[in-house]
């Protein structure tokens, strides 16, 4: 996918219908949590149901391994990495898994981790050696949307109501112009088009971990400045316990979504010049108060809003995942001297949240 980059900002697929492997604990609902007054006093942390990520600060001669799983990722002591974080909707997983546990400084790509699907509370705390005189010990987190794109595939391509090898005959799924019978559709290399092959058709999206040519259509920019309210979130190790934070409000996006034919000046992001350019200075009056300014941009906004051309969440921030069936975000990770950062996730519908 082509991407602009700017400064947290991405262009992304989107459909104008748009409408960490971690340790987990058993999956039943909790249906207690510590009181307020007990977090107080412990580790910060909820009890209950959560999925465990940790992030070790490593010496810059690390010889990091290739294995995946586990719930450990690994990036240098000192200086920036990227942590990507992602979702897939059509995804199968139940268990975070770690696909890339090596941070850019040892293997030249960023740490992924996949997140199952759905929303968490999410909470971290800073461990290890405490900051001494003049050797301070501490990250900083500065969240960033990366990619997103939808799944797009028809998969009753006939309209008959089924999906089944009649469908997939149909598909160029290779997508080199030509519908080939068996470089299109034998996709389990077996000889033969049954529905092994259907099935391999119909779950290929959820196998994504970033988006590709075939997933995109349409599209849209989304503006990442100022985006995410917790942008920079500091976690530094003190002397004593150390306390986990809450930190969701990295997770909540509350940007614009627009399509790329409304980026006049191709910046990246939907202002007032784009709009007096694209509907003209004669036009651009919308409230009739003899000025163009900002509250005309904002009419015109809602306009293209209703019309499917905008999606606006600056006033109402959305769990970043929830922005399309594929969502890679991540952090900008400035280390310190950190050893060790915990990262818990805890899945929404699985726990009941106590507040005494």
């Amino acid at each position: 996918m082509k991407k602009l980059f700017k400064t947290n900002k991405v262009v992304l697929s989107y459909c104008i219908a748009l409408a960490m492997v971690f340790t987990m604990a058993a999956v039943s609902t909790v249906s207690a949590q510590k009181p307020a007054q007990v977090v107080q006093w412990s580790n910060g942390f909820p009890s209950g149901t959560h999925f465990n990520l940790n992030i070790h600060g490593k010496s810059v001669d690390y010889i990091c391994g290739s294995e995946l799983g586990g719930g450990s990722v690994f990036v240098p002591e000192y200086g920036d990495s990227q942590i990507q974080i992602i979702q897939n909707k059509k995804s199968s997983i139940s268990e975070l898994t770690v696909h890339d546990q090596c941070a850019e400084a040892f293997d030249g790509d960023p740490v992924q981790v996949q997140l199952p699907t759905g929303r968490y509370q999410v909470y971290a705390r800073i461990l290890a050696k405490p900051s001494k005189p003049g050797e301070p010990r501490g990250v900083s987190f500065y969240p960033k949307l990366i990619e997103a794109c939808n799944d797009t595939t028809v998969y009753d391509v006939d309209g008959d109501g089924n999906v089944d090898v009649d469908d997939l005959l149909l598909v160029d799924t290779n997508k080199d112009g030509v519908v080939d019978l068996l470089d299109d559709h034998d996709l389990n290399d077996d000889g033969v088009v049954d529905q092994l092959d259907v099935d391999i058709w119909t779950s290929l999206f959820g196998d994504l971990i970033e988006c590709t040519d075939s997933t995109l259509i349409g599209l849209g920019i989304v503006t990442g400045t100022d985006a995410f309210t917790q942008d920079g979130q500091p976690l530094e190790r003190t002397a004593g316990k150390s306390k986990a934070v809450n930190v969701t409000e990295m997770f909540m996006y509350s940007g614009i979504v627009f399509d790329t034919s409304l980026d006049w000046d191709v910046d990246g992001d939907l202002d007032l010049v784009d709009f007096i350019n694209i509907v003209g200075v004669e036009n651009a009056d919308l409230n009739s108060d003899t000025f163009v300014n900002e509250a005309d941009f904002e009419l015109w906004i809602d306009t293209l809003e209703e019309a499917g051309l905008v999606l606006d969440y600056r006033s109402s921030p959305i769990w970043v995942f929830d922005l399309a069936d594929l969502v890679v975000y991540g952090w900008d990770y400035k280390n310190s001297g950190s050893k060790l950062v915990q990262i818990r996730f805890y899945p929404d519908d699985q726990t009941e949240y106590i507040v005494e």
